[in-house]
């Protein structure tokens, strides 16, 4: 069987833009709510309210998305059947990147970790702005009850000028247990990684890919579920910029439909218990 698991990253398209006066880089939570609440209306109508979204931190909105402006639509979206995650912009875009800090990473996480759950809000996802990831972050999330990583889209490697952001060659194409000594390779660690979907270079990240593409990979993962006998489980991911226009809503909308007719969307207790279900075997 496919599985998906709909993801949103909760940036606005400034936070990206380096011409911008840095007043003008942070969020502003009208706007935010308006997106936020987009996604929430789209997975309602969709996936039956099944999806994560990503709070996002950084230096320039570190608690902005914790503060009661916002808890409120992380509670709408729990009560829903879906998920919240964190996701941490540890950088400066196209400047410096602090994702191998490990000190700052563990500060950061605990953090926001212990405020959401200070607002009885349940987290157990992950996801690393630019997809970053090192082996080294796995401890952290395992301290902080994160069990499941979002951040692997298969093969990508980014370089940023000296600064490695993001190596993910070589990882598995669908969810696995990650080893403490490479995480892009199966082990015994606490955390699971789901990947972005892929298939023959078409990879399930809507910003990236028009709807024929989308529908070439899902079948082709579909094929190969069907071939190898085995569950596939992976990651589609969007982000709230994407939820500002009716065409982008559209857009999503009908992206979501091709990949219904060949998998099923889960959120994070279907995903565990599909977990416990494969243990078992």
């Amino acid at each position: 069987m496919l599985y998906f698991i709909f993801t949103v990253d909760g940036d606005w398209k400034e936070y990206f833009n380096v011409n911008l006066p840095e007043d003008e880089r942070v969020p502003r939570t009208g706007i935010m709510q308006s997106l936020i609440e987009q996604e929430i209306e789209v997975s309602r109508r969709n996936l039956n309210g099944k999806f994560i979204h990503f709070i996002h931190t950084s230096a320039r909105a570190r608690t902005f998305f914790l503060n009661e402006s916002f808890t409120g639509y992380w509670r709408q979206i729990i009560e829903n059947d879906g998920d919240i995650g964190i996701h941490c912009h540890e950088d400066d875009p196209y400047k410096a990147y602090y994702f191998h800090d490990i000190s700052r990473m563990r500060d950061v996480i605990s953090k926001q970790v212990t405020i959401l759950r200070r607002h009885g809000l349940s987290v157990c996802a992950y996801r690393s702005g630019w997809l970053a990831f090192s082996s080294d972050l796995i401890p952290v999330l395992e301290e902080n009850g994160l069990c499941f990583d979002f951040s692997c889209e298969p093969e990508r490697y980014l370089v940023d000028g000296q600064n490695l952001v993001s190596d993910w060659r070589g990882a598995p194409t669908s969810l696995y247990r990650m080893s403490y000594h490479d995480h892009r390779k199966t082990g015994d660690s606490r955390v699971f990684e789901i990947p972005i979907g892929v298939s023959g270079g078409r990879y399930l990240y809507f910003e990236k890919s028009d709807a024929r593409t989308i529908e070439e990979a899902a079948y082709n993962l579909k094929a190969e579920s069907a071939k190898t006998g085995r569950d596939i489980i992976v990651s589609v991911l969007t982000h709230s910029y994407e939820y500002a226009s009716l065409d982008d809503i559209r857009s999503i909308e009908e992206k979501i439909s091709l990949l219904k007719k060949y998998g099923y969307f889960i959120n994070i207790k279907e995903l565990k218990n599909r977990v416990e279900s494969s243990k078992k075997k």
